[in-house]
């Protein structure tokens, strides 16, 4: 199972940080190695960026005349309308409610202030896309519908941490992503269903 559908909106995970939120509008997340026909955008948001996460190929597969791509503010995307944003920013874009949200290493040399995390409000279904993250202190401000969580290690969050994010952050459903697709990012999903009681482990789309 690659999808979830949750009320009214369908959360399809395509490959390592890559979703796509289908409602009344279709949004992409982090777009990785998306090849043309897959349906196109409304918006496209890139947490940061890094070549698994800001991939031009994949926005330009994507994108129509008036797709919008959202961006973290010292991040170039050229070739495509464009909006910056910072930390803790609301914009309602196309309908779509977007609030930027901090994501960075606590202990690793990766990430610094600046990358983003996105809620995405959707026909009121809230999905919070982690980002390439560390389990931080803002995690338990948080309160959605699903959590999309890095579980990867080595860049991000490992399962112990994951796990540990789930309890922080309050959700309905929690989703472990950003492990498989990049070397040093294995992980077994099988151990973060069994300690997280409201985790559903989806099939990347995309191999």
């Amino acid at each position: 199972m690659n999808k979830l559908n949750y009320r009214n909106v369908e959360i399809t995970w395509l490959k390592h940080a890559g979703f796509r939120l289908k409602g009344s509008k279709i949004v992409y997340i982090d777009p990785y190695e998306v090849p043309a026909g897959e349906e196109k955008a409304d918006l496209i948001l890139v947490t940061h960026d890094h070549f698994d996460h800001l991939d031009p190929k994949s926005i330009k597969n994507l994108a129509k005349s008036d797709t919008v791509v959202v961006h973290p503010k010292a991040c170039s995307v050229k070739g495509f309308e464009s909006f910056p944003m910072t930390e803790n920013q609301t914009a309602n874009l196309k309908g779509i409610e977007v609030t930027a949200v901090p994501a960075y290493n606590v202990d690793k040399p990766f990430h610094k202030r600046g990358v983003l995390g996105y809620i995405v409000n959707l026909d009121s279904v809230r999905v919070y896309h982690a980002g390439d993250t560390d389990r931080i202190p803002e995690m338990k401000k948080i309160a959605v519908d699903v959590a999309l969580l890095p579980a990867g290690g080595t860049y991000t969050m490992d399962l112990d941490e994951a796990i540990k994010a789930a309890q922080d952050i309050r959700a309905e459903v929690y989703i472990p992503m950003h492990y498989g697709a990049i070397p040093n990012t294995k992980a077994d999903p099988r151990e973060f269903k069994a300690k997280v009681p409201k985790a559903l482990i989806l099939e990347p789309l995309l191999r």
